[in-house]
């Protein structure tokens, strides 16, 4: 699902060049004539290994410096090099799938094409003999296929890390402690629904987060807010999180916008940390703080900033909501595209003593 919840934008922001084609495809090439050495007796129980674990436990020694460098092209182009030792994994491309692989039927290997997946025209996929299989985009193929790609989940875990310190070093931001003994005003998620995610099969499970906006109780500034929703991986399903989406004392006049995206592996979370810090930063220099208003726009500007082909593309951006009020109830709650469904309630949270 590839758009995440812009609560206030964060989602995927300048982009990044791709991966090189002609590398990746040559390591899964790679990778498929060794298919006898390392499947399915290497991958974990979710049928998922890092790249480089895979590399050194099966001693592919041939593969050894290719994989090590694809993963730091990777990672410097997520501007996490530093945060993390390794990014790539080989996984199998649906859970599904599990059921032929374990079966004994052969799988097949392809990698992530360069460029905006909206233009792919095909996916390529090699089998143990080193023979090319063009494969439908978006149908699911019956064959099992391992995808040499990101590891999304633990990109996004250190990428909004990064993005986070990054706004309260900004100002924008304080993380949360435990030490208050005042019971908290909180809006919870009872349950979210996305309809479309324009996901390729290749591409997995998707990582979504959220980015909740409003102006600060004491200071005329923007106050902000990441959320992280690991959970909400595929299109076309209710997922039922009980998760806080809004922290009210943070917030002035009971109110935020939320935008939910999701991330792209084209973007880095430096530039994109940039971007929050600049675009919120100046939100209010402008007009100031609209005192006789219970809300800034902060999500409107937020998605006035982000750049264009996060629209055309439905690449990033997932759905928006403006002015969501604390203290009220919202069921079956379309966002502004019509693309994510919320049931909210509010909930006061007694610190235990």
């Amino acid at each position: 699902m590839k758009k995440t919840v812009l609560l206030t934008l964060l989602g995927g922001l300048y982009a990044v060049p791709a991966l090189a084609a002609d590398a990746d495809r040559q390591l899964a090439l790679d990778l498929a004539r060794s298919l006898p050495q390392w499947q399915p007796k290497s991958v974990s129980r979710d049928y998922a290994v890092p790249l480089e674990q895979l590399v050194q436990k099966r001693h592919l020694d041939s593969l050894s410096l290719e994989a090590k460098h694809r993963d730091q092209v990777a990672l410097a182009q997520r501007g996490l090099g530093g945060k993390l030792d390794n990014l790539l994994q080989v996984r199998l491309a649906h859970p599904s799938m599990k059921a032929a692989l374990d079966k004994g039927q052969t799988p097949l290997v392809a990698y992530v094409p360069d460029g905006d997946e909206s233009r792919w025209s095909a996916i390529e996929a090699f089998d143990a003999e080193g023979n090319s299989y063009m494969l439908d985009v978006h149908q699911l193929p019956k064959r099992p296929v391992f995808v040499v790609g990101q590891d999304g989940h633990k990109a996004q875990v250190a990428g909004l890390k990064l993005v986070r310190q990054a706004l309260v070093d900004a100002g924008l931001s304080t993380p949360m402690t435990s030490e208050t003994t005042a019971p908290l005003s909180t809006t919870l998620i009872k349950s979210v629904h996305a309809n479309d995610d324009q996901e390729p099969w290749l591409l997995g499970a998707a990582e979504v987060y959220a980015v909740v906006a409003g102006i600060d109780p004491f200071a005329d500034k923007p106050r902000v807010d990441i959320v992280d929703m690991p959970y909400l991986d595929y299109d076309g399903k209710t997922y039922y999180p009980n998760q806080v989406l809004v922290y009210w004392d943070r917030y002035r006049w009971g109110a935020a916008d939320v935008v939910f995206f999701e991330q792209d592996s084209n973007y880095s979370y430096q530039e994109l940390a940039s971007l929050l810090v600049q675009v919120l930063g100046q939100a209010l220099a402008a007009g100031g703080v609209p005192e006789a208003l219970p809300f800034a726009g902060l999500g409107q500007k937020i998605i006035e900033a982000m750049p264009s082909n996060w629209f055309t593309n439905d690449d990033d951006y997932l759905d928006a909501f403006y002015t969501l009020e604390q203290n009220q109830v919202y069921n079956n709650y379309p966002g502004a595209s019509g693309n994510i469904t919320l049931n909210l309630v509010p909930k006061t949270i007694y610190p235990t003593q």
